[in-house]
């Protein structure tokens, strides 16, 4: 029996159940559904041309039937054709390589097994920054247009060049090396876009990317509040994410992580890990990224130091600090232990509320940022005997806000560890409400072995096989 089948739900959550079912259907069907809507555009296409034909052997009503009926057809089929995707991503296998592999000074793309991985080798940042432009210039081009429709013509979101204020003081709080890598990654793609004119790239400014990397903190922060225009809430049940950390007698420390994050059917199949090697500041650091983000969301560096972020609701209406992706990358370059990490927080805060979990080769740590009444940060430390959890609630300092499913979630991993016998942490995040529709990415890390394990999908990414990576020192 698989691990979805032998957990029951509440009657109460059935009918969420059943629609995760009808979601993980067309995910993991996309040539049927395509069939269908193709099938259903075509029936709705024939319908109209009929008409002229049939309109003498048929009454006026009729007639007027036939026209409304094949209109709605070829109008739903059109724009199923062209949403779906974008509202329900297709399944994505990792043995269809997206990425041509290469490389340039600063960097290489590369293929190990089929997990695409880009490194960065250059001391310099600008160098690492434009080979990062330059060989992934067409999945850059690919999300930036995706995203563009649905954020900013879609959703209306202010786009970069409508918020110069608010990036110039987003600008103030990144350390200069990584907006020199942001210049760096444009100067890339337009070299990229240059040879590749033919798909008609899309015009990219550093502000643009800049802007991109308060995508994981909108939850809480509207940037158009700082340009004296009204500001949005946003949307609780958009995203979710999981993070688990739990002692194995063998392995150590194991960090099990499911990222949630809409992929609007491509962020999935186009993410891939970034190895940044740096022999003048003594690091490498080995990351899930997005081609065109500088930041972090997963990631472990050479010293065993491992973190994932999760997002989390609030307000914010000042700029305190780095935005969370940021914040986070600082965080693995410059530490090496839960100590180091907690020195760093002492003396550095990021922009706003979120959840960041880190375990070393010994303990295990989840920091919750402007949580606590007094808007300062709470923390959470792992037990003796049972996992540290963080799921998308407010920890403040007891569980609240219950985003996108949390409660759901903390049920299913509760059970799963009352009944967990030998079952590897791994299967924690193939369970229902853990493993959803927005699950992009599924990383098991192992500080003490160096184990990076790795799974890419536009959706349920928590089911998909894992590929296994040794990254040490």
């Amino acid at each position: 029996m698989s691990i979805q089948n032998s957990i029951s739900l509440p009657s109460s959550h059935r009918d969420v159940a059943g629609l995760e079912k009808t979601k993980l259907w067309i995910h993991e069907n996309p040539t049927a559904v395509k069939v269908i809507e193709i099938a259903s555009l075509l029936t709705g296409i024939g319908m109209l041309v009929a008409i002229p034909l049939s309109a003498p052997l048929l009454t006026t009503g009729a007639v007027i039937g036939l026209a409304l009926s094949g209109t709605a057809l070829t109008t739903a089929s059109s724009a199923a054709l062209y949403t779906l995707d974008i509202l329900i991503p297709p399944h994505h296998d990792m043995k269809d390589h997206v990425f041509t592999p290469g490389e340039c000074e600063g960097g290489k793309l590369f293929y190990l097994g089929d997990v695409p991985v880009l490194t960065l080798n250059s001391d310099d940042s600008f160098k690492s920054g434009y080979a990062h432009g330059y060989l992934c210039g067409n999945a850059i081009n690919k999300l930036t247009k995706r995203l563009d429709l649905i954020m900013h013509t879609l959703a209306h979101q202010k786009r970069a060049s409508e918020l110069p204020k608010t990036l110039e003081k987003i600008r103030s709080t990144i350390p200069a090396d990584y907006f020199i890598e942001m210049q760096g990654i444009v100067a890339g793609y337009e070299e990229w876009s240059k040879k590749h004119s033919l798909q008609f790239p899309k015009k990219l400014s550093v502000d643009d990317i800049l802007l991109l990397h308060l995508m994981p903190d909108s939850l809480h922060f509207d940037p158009s509040l700082l340009e004296h225009q009204t500001s949005q809430a946003g949307q609780e049940s958009a995203v979710a994410c999981t993070a688990i950390v739990d002692r194995d007698p063998q392995q150590g420390m194991v960090f099990a992580r499911n990222m949630d994050w809409p992929s609007f059917g491509l962020a999935g199949s186009n993410s891939l890990l970034i190895n940044r090697q740096s022999a003048k500041k003594g690091h490498s650091t080995l990351e899930v990224g997005i081609p065109g983000l500088v930041g972090t969301l997963t990631g472990m560096n050479d010293h065993g130091l491992a973190l994932a972020m999760n997002v989390c609701s609030g307000y914010t209406r000042e700029i305190r600090g780095m935005p969370a992706s940021l914040f986070n990358r600082a965080c693995l370059e410059r530490c090496r232990t839960t100590a180091d990490v907690d020195r760093f927080v002492s003396m550095n805060s990021p922009l706003g509320p979120y959840h960041l979990t880190i375990a070393d080769r010994d303990s295990a740590k989840s920091f919750h940022f402007y949580q606590s009444y007094q808007e300062t940060h709470t923390t959470r430390q792992l037990a003796d005997n049972q996992p540290l959890v963080t799921l998308n609630y407010c920890y403040n300092p007891q569980p609240r806000c219950d985003m996108h499913h949390s409660s759901d979630r903390q049920q299913q991993l509760d059970q799963f560890f009352h009944r967990r016998e030998n079952k590897p942490l791994q299967e924690a995040l193939a369970l229902p409400f853990v493993n959803n529709w927005l699950t992009t990415h599924r990383v098991v890390m192992e500080p003490k072995t160096g184990t990076f394990q790795v799974a890419f999908d536009n959706a349920f990414a928590g089911t998909a096989p894992l590929q296994s990576l040794l990254f040490k020192k």
